[in-house]
C-alpha cells in the first residue's frame, strides 16, 4: 500500500518554526554546522522498504524505517548528517461504504541511529523530538493522502450488504456487515 518513497523538503520555505528549531538543536550539538544552515536547508526523507503493520486486541501499529538527511543548503551535495530511524505509528482502519480506509496516526521515533556526520559523532537522541516533529509534519500527511482511496472490499456487496465495519482481533482485521442492500424495488413496495 505505501511502497518505499522519497520525500525532498525545503525546510525553511515549508516549515519554518521547524526549520528554526531544528537550526537550534544542531547548534547545540556543533554551533559551526548550524552556521552553515541556510534560508534553502533542505531535509530528505526516504522511507526503507514497505511498512510492516502489527495487530493486538484492539489496536493496530505500523512500522517503518526511515532514513533522514539534513542539507545544509540546495547547494549542498552531502548531507550534514544522516540519521537511520525506526519509526512506529498508531493505524486506525474503519470503512467508507465498500472501501476499506486506514489512517496513520502519531508517530514516534522508537530508535535513531546516527548513520553519517559530517559535523562529527554526536548521540542522535539529541534531536529525536525535533526529528519526529519533522517526520509527523512531512511524512505522515502524504502516506495518509495516499491511503485516503481505500481498498475496494468488492466482497462486501457481493454478499448482499451496502456496508461493513472492521475491528481488529489479535491475529486480524475483521469486516462484519453494517447494513443490509436493498434493491430500488424493495424500497419502493
Amino acid at each position: 500500500m505505501l511502497p518505499p518513497e522519497e520525500f525532498i523538503v525545503l525546510l525553511d520555505s515549508v516549515l519554518p518554526e521547524i526549520a528554526r528549531r531544528l537550526k537550534s538543536s544542531i547548534g547545540l550539538i556543533n554551533e559551526k554546522a548550524a552556521d552553515k544552515l541556510g534560508s534553502t536547508q533542505i531535509v530528505k526523507i526516504l522511507t526503507q522498504d514497505t511498512p510492516e503493520f502489527f495487530m493486538d486486541q484492539g489496536h493496530a501499529r505500523v512500522a517503518q524505517l526511515i532514513v533522514l538527511e539534513v542539507f545544509a543548503s540546495s547547494e549542498a551535495l552531502r548531507p550534514l548528517f544522516t540519521l537511520g530511524i525506526e519509526a512506529s505509528s498508531e493505524a486506525q482502519f474503519y470503512t467508507k461504504g465498500d472501501e476499506l480506509i486506514l489512517n496513520l496516526n502519531n508517530i514516534s521515533s522508537d530508535r535513531i541511529q546516527l548513520m553519517n556526520s559530517g559535523i562529527g559523532w554526536f548521540q542522535p537522541d539529541v534531536l529525536k523530538n525535533i526529528i519526529t516533529e519533522i517526520i509527523l509534519s512531512v511524512l505522515l500527511p502524504n502516506q495518509n493522502g495516499k491511503l485516503r482511496s481505500g481498498v475496494p472490499v468488492s466482497v462486501v456487496k457481493a454478499l448482499g450488504f451496502e456496508a461493513a465495519e472492521s475491528s481488529l482481533t489479535k491475529d486480524g482485521l475483521v469486516l462484519t456487515p453494517a447494513s443490509l442492500w436493498k434493491p430500488s424495488s424493495a424500497v419502493s413496495q
